[in-house]
C-alpha cells in the first residue's frame, strides 16, 4: 500500500479528504512504502494444507446440522448437512455444478459425504429459502474460535454481480440495462480479517439500514471495544448503538457535523473528538481499511460474482462464498495464533435452536 504525503501540509484536511473519499492533489510528491511481517512458515503451512484442513472444517460444521423430516410421501429428502456441505465446496472451488461433480466424488469417497448428489441437486438445494438462515447460523458459529482475539471492528458493505441485468435510471430520465448485483453487508474483526455477522440483500439497498443487524449480533457473541465505519453510516442513532454495546464508534463524520441540537451524549463528544483530535481519531478510523481486505479477499478467491438466476439461490450462493471465507481464515490462523477450533460448544448454543 502506498501513502501519499505532502512534506508542506501542515493540516490534516488533505489527509482526511484522500482517507475518507480517495482524493488527493496531484501535486504531492514523496511515496512512501508500508510494509507488513509476514510469519512465512505459518503462512506455507496453511496454504499447503489448506484444502485437506478446509474438507474436515466444514464437514465438523454441516455434519451437525439436524436432517429435514421425512413425511413418509414421495421421495425422501436428501440430507441436509451433506448438501450444505456440497454447495460450500462448489464454491470453494469456485466453478460450475456440472464441473465440480468430480471432486464432490472425490469427497464421498473420503467419507465426509455419503452420498454424492447430483449437480441438479444441489442447484435445487440454493434455491431453498430455509438454507439462507442455517448457513447465516454457520457463519456465526465459524467465527466464534477467534472471539478472545478479536475487539475491534469494522462495518462495510459490497457488491456481488449476477447475471441477470435490471432498468436503471440515468440521469437524463433514460432506462438502461445493466446487471444487477447482491449487496454484503458484512462486520469483520480486524486482526484476523474474520466475518462475524453477515446480511445479504439486494444491491440498492443502503448500507446503513442493516448496520443495526451487523452491530447487535456480533455484540452477542464477542466483547467490542471499536467500531471503525466510514461516512455512510454516520448518524447519531449508529453512534448510540455503538456506544450502548460498550463500544467506542470510530465513524468518520461528514464536514457539517455539528454538537449543537442533539440529546444524545456520544455525539457530541465523538464529534469534538474527531476536530480535536483528528490524527488520533483517523489512527483508529484507518482500521476500517480491514474489511476492504475482507471483500477483496473473498472475491478473489472464490470469485465476484454468482452463477444462480434466481434471486434466493444468489443469496445463498453468496452466503457460502462468505462461509469459505472465514474457515481459510480459521486455517491461517491454526498456524499464526496456535488457536485450537472446535465447533462442540458452539453447536449445542446455535444448533438447539435452529429450525429446520
Amino acid at each position: 500500500m502506498y501513502r501519499n504525503i505532502n512534506p508542506n501540509q501542515t493540516t490534516l484536511d488533505a489527509y482526511l479528504e484522500w482517507e475518507g473519499q480517495g482524493k488527493m492533489e496531484q501535486s504531492l510528491e514523496q511515496k512512501i512504502r508500508i510494509s507488513y511481517p509476514q510469519d512465512w512458515t505459518a503462512y506455507n503451512q496453511a496454504q499447503t494444507q489448506e484444502k485437506i484442513l478446509f474438507l474436515e472444517l466444514l464437514h465438523e460444521l454441516t455434519s451437525q446440522i439436524p436432517d429435514q423430516k421425512y413425511k413418509g410421501n414421495g421421495r425422501p429428502p436428501a440430507n441436509l448437512g451433506e448438501m450444505i456441505y456440497s454447495c460450500c465446496f462448489k464454491q470453494y472451488l469456485d466453478i460450475s455444478s456440472r464441473r465440480s461433480q468430480s471432486d464432490i466424488r472425490l469427497v464421498e469417497q473420503n467419507g465426509y459425504i455419503n452420498h454424492a448428489p447430483h449437480f441438479n441437486t444441489i442447484l435445487k438445494y440454493l434455491r431453498k429459502p430455509e438454507l439462507k438462515k442455517i448457513l447465516t447460523k454457520l457463519i456465526e458459529i465459524s467465527a466464534l474460535p477467534l472471539r478472545e482475539v478479536e475487539s475491534d471492528f469494522a462495518v462495510d458493505a459490497s457488491g456481488f454481480s449476477t447475471a441477470m441485468y435490471g432498468q436503471w435510471l440515468t440521469n437524463r430520465n433514460v432506462y438502461k440495462a445493466k446487471r444487477t448485483f447482491k449487496k454484503v453487508h458484512c462486520m469483520c474483526g480486524v486482526r484476523t480479517n474474520i466475518v462475524t455477522y453477515v446480511e445479504v440483500t439486494d444491491g440498492y439497498v443502503h448500507d446503513t439500514v442493516m448496520f443495526e443487524s451487523l452491530v447487535r449480533n456480533t455484540a452477542r457473541n464477542f466483547d467490542m471495544r471499536e467500531v471503525s465505519a466510514d461516512k455512510g453510516y454516520s448518524n447519531q442513532k449508529n453512534l448510540q448503538l455503538v456506544s450502548e454495546h460498550g463500544a467506542i464508534p470510530y465513524i468518520i463524520f461528514k464536514k457539517n457535523a455539528s454538537t449543537k441540537g442533539n440529546n444524545l451524549l456520544i455525539w457530541p463528544v465523538m464529534v469534538r473528538y474527531f476536530k480535536d483530535h483528528k490524527e488520533d481519531f483517523l489512527e483508529h478510523y484507518h482500521k476500517r481499511s480491514n474489511v476492504e481486505t475482507v471483500f477483496s479477499m473473498m472475491k478473489r478467491k472464490f470469485g465476484s460474482h454468482v452463477r444462480a438466476r434466481d434471486s434466493v439461490a444468489q443469496e445463498n450462493e453468496v452466503l457460502c462464498k462468505v462461509l469459505c471465507h472465514n474457515i481459510v481464515v480459521l486455517i491461517h490462523e491454526m498456524f499464526e495464533l496456535g488457536i485450537r477450533v472446535d465447533f462442540s460448544d458452539s453447536r449445542r448454543e446455535f444448533m438447539c435452536k435452529m429450525e429446520v
